[in-house]
C-alpha cells in the first residue's frame, strides 16, 4: 500500500506522537509498504530506510495570538497553524495518490478529506489527545476509521465523536529499548530518579521537585526541554535542591537506554493531556521500575505493584512516599525491574504494526 503519514510536528518536535510516526514509518516500510511522511519545515530527522520525508512551511501558532480573542484560544491557534501547513502540503498530498492517509490530529481532518475526495484514498484518524474544535464532529463522522492509543483516550474521543474506534497502543522499539544481558548493579545511594519528557506545565515536574525536597539521599535527572524549563530551574533554587537536580536538555532517543540503565526508577508526573505514556513503556522495556501519577493512559501502561507504583497526581507527599518505598526495599525494586521487560513486550512494534495493517486492510475493502 501507498501510505501517507501526515502530521506537522513529526519533523519539528520531539514527543510521543512524533516518535510514533517515525517508528510506524520504519515498520511499514520494512513490510514493503511505500511510506511518505508529511511534516512541517523543521530539523528533526530519523533513520527511516525507504521512507520519503516531505516538509512544508507553516505559520507558527504563536503568530495567531495577535488576533482578537485568540490569545487563550489554544485549540483554534493550533488549527490555524495546521491549516497554514495544509495550504502548502495539500497539492503534494493529492499528487501522491495514496491508498491510506493516516493523520494523528483532528486538526488535519479537512485537508485529508479533500485529498481523499479527489484521489479515492481512505483516511484513518489517529487519536492521541483531546484536540477538539468547533465543527470537528462533522469532519470526524466522515473518517473511514479511527484508532486510539489507549482505552482512556478512546472513551474521551467516543464521548465527543460517537464513531467506532479501534484501540491500538503506541509501539516501542525493543531493538533500542531493552534490558542489557548483564544489568548494572547500581549502588543504593544515592537513589537516582529519572524524568523523560517535554518540560510543559501539565507534565507536573513541579510535583517531582516538591517531592524531592521531602526526601533524603535522592537525586533527579531531567531528560527533556520545553517552555517550562526556566521556571523549574528557578524552583530548584527556591527549594534548595539544585545540587541534586540535573537538567540534560533534549536527549536523542537512541541515547535514552544508557541513561535509563544508570537510574533506579523513572518518575512520571502528568496531570492533564496524557493519553498513553510511551516513555514509561520504554523505561520498563529497559528494566526500569516506574513511579507514575494515577492519570490517563498511565494506568494502562504500568502494572501497579508488578512493574511500578502509582500515586495521586499533583501530590508531592504521596509521590515521596512511593519513592521511599522503592528506596528502602531493594528486593521489591529488583522484582519490579525483573517483571517490567516482559510486561513491555505487549507494546513491541511487531504486534502494533499488525494491528495498524489490519485497520488499513479493512478500510481498503470498503
Amino acid at each position: 500500500m501507498r501510505v501517507a503519514l501526515y502530521n506537522l510536528t513529526t519533523t519539528t518536535a520531539y514527543g510521543g506522537v512524533e516518535s510514533f510516526v517515525w517508528d510506524l514509518a520504519t515498520q511499514l516500510s520494512e513490510r514493503g509498504h511505500e511510506v511518505t511522511i508529511f511534516g512541517g519545515t523543521g530539523s528533526r530527522r530519523e533513520a527511516t530506510p525507504a521512507v520519503v520525508v516531505r516538509t512544508f512551511p507553516f505559520i507558527d501558532r504563536a503568530t495567531f495570538r495577535w488576533i482578537p480573542g485568540f490569545a487563550r484560544a489554544y485549540a483554534e491557534r493550533k488549527l490555524l497553524e495546521r491549516l497554514s501547513h495544509a495550504c502548502c502540503a495539500l497539492p503534494a498530498l493529492i499528487a501522491g495518490r495514496f491508498d491510506i492517509i493516516h493523520i494523528q490530529k483532528p486538526y488535519d481532518m479537512l485537508p485529508a478529506l479533500i485529498a481523499a475526495r479527489l484521489t479515492g484514498a481512505r483516511v484513518v484518524l489517529g487519536c492521541h489527545g483531546e484536540d477538539f474544535f468547533a465543527g470537528d464532529r462533522w469532519l470526524a463522522s466522515r473518517m473511514d476509521a479511527a484508532v486510539s492509543c489507549s482505552h482512556y483516550n478512546a472513551q474521551t474521543v467516543d464521548a465527543r465523536y460517537h464513531i467506532p474506534i479501534t484501540v491500538v497502543f503506541n509501539g516501542i522499539d525493543t531493538r533500542t529499548f531493552h534490558t542489557p544481558l548483564a544489568m548494572r548493579d547500581l549502588p543504593d545511594s544515592p537513589f537516582k530518579l529519572l524524568f523523560v519528557g517535554r518540560l510543559q506545565e501539565w507534565k507536573g515536574v513541579e510535583t517531582i521537585l516538591c517531592a524531592l525536597a521531602l526526601l533524603d539521599d535522592v537525586t533527579l535527572t531531567i531528560a527533556g526541554d520545553g517552555n517550562d524549563r526556566s521556571r523549574l530551574e528557578e524552583l530548584t533554587q527556591q527549594l534548595g535542591i539544585s545540587e541534586r537536580v540535573t537538567f540534560l536538555g533534549a536527549v536523542p532517543r537512541v541515547d535514552l537506554p544508557d541513561i535509563m540503565h544508570t537510574h533506579h526508577a523513572l518518575v512520571a508526573s502528568s496531570y492533564a493531556s496524557e493519553t498513553f505514556g510511551i516513555g514509561l513503556v520504554e523505561a520498563q522495556a529497559c528494566g526500569l521500575p516506574v513511579i507514575a501519577s494515577r492519570f490517563g493512559g498511565f494506568v494502562e501502561v504500568v502494572s501497579e505493584g508488578r512493574t511500578g507504583l502509582l500515586y495521586t497526581p499533583r501530590d508531592p507527599d504521596n509521590l515521596a512516599s512511593c519513592v521511599r518505598t522503592l528506596q528502602s526495599d531493594p528486593p521489591l525494586r529488583l522484582q519490579l525491574a525483573h517483571n517490567a521487560p516482559l510486561w513491555a513486550q505487549q507494546f513491541a512494534w511487531s504486534a502494533v504494526t499488525d494491528r495498524i495493517e489490519s485497520v488499513y486492510r479493512s478500510v481498503r475493502g470498503k
